[in-house]
């Protein structure tokens, strides 16, 4: 996959990142997440993390590194690797201001560890968009890169003094490491020659960026297929399989939210930008369209600016 990629992945991706808690974490006690319907995503602000997911083993990551878990899965965070003791979240949660929690498990210590972390919260239908296919945890650091180090700073000024907006500056600040931090597992996956960990398999990697950086074109099944260098039947088959989509299906929701989005941001004709994304006729697009958003297009622009 070219880097390139990200930008049209990120383009089709309706999802936001809500940060939601600081978690401080002493020597002796680490903290239990339970599984949860959501990606979440973890910035190591200080300390060391030792993060086992399941019945895995840990992984180490140090200042400026940021995390992804995939949903459904049991997290044990820890700032040392053999801690025996894990307090479950539930049991350690205060609310700070703005919606934001404070988890403490330091039992009245200092924190050795300190972290930032959030959800990946998928978009009204429930999708995650392009990240749907993430199957194993994403750990990059990223200390090295400048805008991590600035949003590090930011971050922790955040944490030491809460006030209104807090949520929302770190949600923001985490969403552009999110950036960063996709970039980076792209380009390491890429070097290592291995699938990156939003898609089981590099052949159907190799499709989606095809439907991504190209939405328009009059993708096919077969066409897919061919991008993917699989049979037809079996590319069919695994692409199922891997987003609980047909591949024509997540053709469609590709077109769609780059719609959704041009319509919000442009003030090109309805006509065009069904054109545009790859829908031969409006009729067909604004159809398409009120199924997925719940509100034809043109409502859909004539609501915003009265909202506006």
């Amino acid at each position: 996959m070219r880097t390139s990629t990200l930008d049209t992945l990120f383009g089709a991706l309706s999802v936001e990142i809500e940060a939601f808690a600081i978690c401080e974490i002493g020597d002796d006690v680490g903290l239990m997440l339970p599984p949860i319907d959501a990606i979440e995503v973890h910035h190591v602000l200080e300390g060391k993390l030792y993060l086992r997911v399941g019945d895995g083993e840990a992984v180490e990551a140090g200042p400026g590194a940021m995390l992804l878990v995939p949903p459904g899965k049991v997290q044990y965070l820890s700032a040392t690797r053999d801690t025996i003791v894990n307090r479950p979240v539930s049991e350690a949660c205060t609310p700070v201001r703005d919606g934001m929690l404070l988890v403490d498990v330091t039992d009245g210590k200092d924190a050795t560890l300190r972290i930032a972390c959030g959800a990946v919260v998928p978009d009204r239908n429930g999708s995650y968009g392009p990240m749907e296919g993430l199957i194993r945890p994403v750990v990059e650091n990223l200390s090295d890169v400048p805008v991590v180090s600035a949003a590090f700073v930011s971050l922790l000024e955040e944490v030491a003094a809460p006030t209104e907006g807090t949520r929302a500056l770190t949600s923001a600040l985490m969403k552009a490491c999110l950036v960063v931090l996709l970039r980076r597992h792209l380009q390491t996956s890429r070097a290592a020659g291995t699938a990156p960990a939003l898609f089981q398999d590099i052949r159907l990697g190799r499709a989606i960026a095809a439907v991504l950086e190209r939405p328009a074109v009059a993708h096919s099944v077969t066409t897919l297929a061919r991008e993917a260098g699989m049979s037809r039947s079996a590319f069919a088959r695994e692409f199922k399989e891997a987003l609980d989509l047909t591949p024509m299906d997540y053709v469609s929701r590709v077109r769609l939210s780059l719609a959704h989005r041009l319509l919000l941001s442009t003030g090109i004709r309805v006509e065009t930008v069904a054109a545009t994304v790859g829908f031969s006729s409006r009729s067909h697009f604004s159809r398409l369209f009120r199924d997925h958003f719940g509100t034809d297009p043109s409502s859909l622009r004539r609501n915003s600016k009265d909202a506006g």
